[in-house]
Parts: C-alpha cells; sequence; structure tokens
C-alpha cells in the first residue's frame, strides 16, 4: 500500500505552516520524493531512493541542492536516482554543480535520468506531460500486484481482498487536462493542483493553472475515491473557498495535513474493487457450472 506525505501544499507563496507543494511517498519497498521545497528533514530521515522534479519552476527544485548536502552530511552512501523531464538536466545539474556537490568527500553517487517511466522499489512510477510549461509533468504512481483469480471457487472473499492495487495520479501544475490516459484508471486518489476559483478562470488559464472545480470535475470524470487540493494560495481564506467549490462538484475533496500521512487504497477501495472482481468472476464460473 501507498502511504503519501504532503510536504507542504502551498503555490508559489508559502504560509507560517505550509510551505511549497511537493509529496514524499512510500510503497511496499522504496521510496520516493516529488519535487523539493521544505520540510527536507522528512526526505532525509525516509533516505529516499529516488527523486523527481516535475518542472523547472524555482518552487519545484529550489531545495535540491539543499537535500543533496544533508543527505551528505547525514553520512548517506547509495547512490541518489534525480528523474528530470527532458529538458530539465541542465538546470538540474547546475544546482548540484554551483555548490560543489559533487567533489564533497566521500559524496554519494548522484544520477540524473530521464525516463519516463521507472520503478522505485516496488512502485511503479509513469510520468505524464501536463499543460504548465513546454516540459512540465505528472505522475501516476502505483504499488504492488493485483492478484489474479483462479478458474475455480477456491478463492474465498479475504482471499480476494488481500489483492490490491494502491495507485494515485498527481497532475503537478497544469490547466485542466483535455484527456484523460488509460494508465490513470483504477486510481484510488487524485492529487490536483488548485490554484484559484472559478471565477478566475482567465486569469489561472493565462499563467497555466486550474480552478477548485477544474479538481473536481477530473475527481469525478476518473472515479476516484478521494481529492487531495494542492498548489493552494496563502491564506486560510482562500484555501476555504477553493475546497467549497471543490465539494460542489467532487464530495470527497480535502486539503491535506502538512506531514500528515495517508494511506492509499486502504480496506475500503480494497472491499470495492476486488470484490466486484470477485463476484464477477464467481458468477461466470456459476453460469459455465451450470
Amino acid at each position: 500500500m501507498l502511504k503519501l506525505i504532503f510536504l507542504g501544499v502551498n503555490g508559489s507563496l508559502q504560509d507560517t505552516d505550509s510551505g511549497n507543494t511537493s509529496l514524499l511517498v512510500t510503497g511496499k519497498e522504496g521510496s520516493l520524493a516529488v519535487d523539493l521545497s521544505c520540510n527536507l528533514a522528512a526526505v532525509v530521515n525516509a533516505g529516499v531512493d529516488a527523486v523527481i522534479l516535475t518542472h523547472e519552476h524555482i518552487d519545484h527544485v529550489y531545495g535540491l541542492p539543499s537535500l543533496l548536502h544533508q543527505m551528505w552530511i547525514a553520512g548517506r552512501g547509495k547512490a541518489l536516482n534525480i528523474y528530470v523531464p527532458q529538458g530539465l538536466e541542465q538546470l538540474a545539474d547546475g544546482l548540484i554543480h554551483l555548490f560543489g556537490l559533487r567533489e564533497k568527500k566521500n559524496m554519494f553517487e548522484i544520477r540524473l535520468r530521464t525516463e519516463p517511466v521507472f520503478c522505485v522499489g516496488t512502485m511503479k512510477v509513469t510520468t505524464f506531460p501536463t499543460d504548465h510549461t513546454e516540459m512540465s509533468i505528472g505522475v501516476v504512481i502505483e504499488d504492488g500486484m493485483e492478484g489474479s483469480m483462479g478458474d475455480g471457487m477456491e478463492d474465498t472473499i479475504e482471499d480476494v481482498m488481500k489483492d490490491v492495487r494502491s495507485k494515485l495520479v498527481y497532475t503537478c501544475d497544469t490547466r485542466p487536462l483535455r484527456d484523460i490516459p488509460s494508465f490513470m484508471e483504477g486510481a484510488q486518489v487524485l492529487i490536483h493542483e488548485a490554484s484559484g476559483l472559478s471565477k478566475e478562470e482567465e486569469a489561472l488559464l493565462r499563467k497555466g493553472h486550474s480552478s477548485g472545480a477544474d479538481a473536481g470535475k477530473m475527481a469525478r470524470e476518473l472515479g476516484v475515491d478521494k481529492l487531495y487540493l494542492c498548489h493552494l494560495p496563502k491564506g486560510e481564506e482562500a484555501k476555504s473557498q477553493i475546497l467549497r467549490e471543490a465539494k460542489k462538484v467532487f464530495g470527497e475533496s480535502f486539503i491535506p495535513e502538512v506531514l500528515g500521512e495517508i494511506a492509499v487504497g486502504g480496506r475500503e477501495g480494497r472491499v470495492r474493487t476486488n470484490l466486484q472482481r470477485f463476484v464477477t468472476n464467481t458468477d461466470n464460473d456459476a453460469i459455465v457450472k451450470g
């Protein structure tokens, strides 16, 4: 099962209780940081296996040199893979070079990579283009292998409930996506930016962002269990207004607690998805035997 921690939920302007949006995702095996800004101690303490930077804007990348420096001081030995969209390699490498990090004594290996699909432990990460900058990407992260039903009736409901694929979609910064790729299907959680209200649509679109209502519409279309809003403006009232707008479209909308742990694909989702598959297969089996 995936475990998700929001290290911050704000857009470019931070609050005292929330920095810029970034994530820490842990699977059955392996952990991944998505963008680097605030609360880097959580990333260091997790001993993450990889980092992915979604695009070139400062609120998504400025924590990179500090993270590497802190990992080095903490005595990290294993290599770190840093995944970036094609075109971002020079910026990422420049931040590393600016502080002479590769030249530090006993510095661990730093690998810049551009694969659009990769694995971190038991997690599969699939990137997709977003409508924000020329190189911006979002991510689909899934963990665990979906069980296959047997030919007979030997599989019990309890057996089926043990098999689950935990899956989330993170749009990162983007205008509303026109099409939803098939590889997003089956996600239990959508993490979607909500930089303002629908009445501000013209300004949001001009800057490459979405509203709370836009986030709710995608959650409804994708059929997820829960929607978590991020890249939010500064201030509690502004956040509350966006949350109310999203809830009018998709009731299970939330603003996540910074540093709180969220389980993706819990028992409720297991029962619904796998029990439906169990009933379908057992019905078919009964038809064949009848």
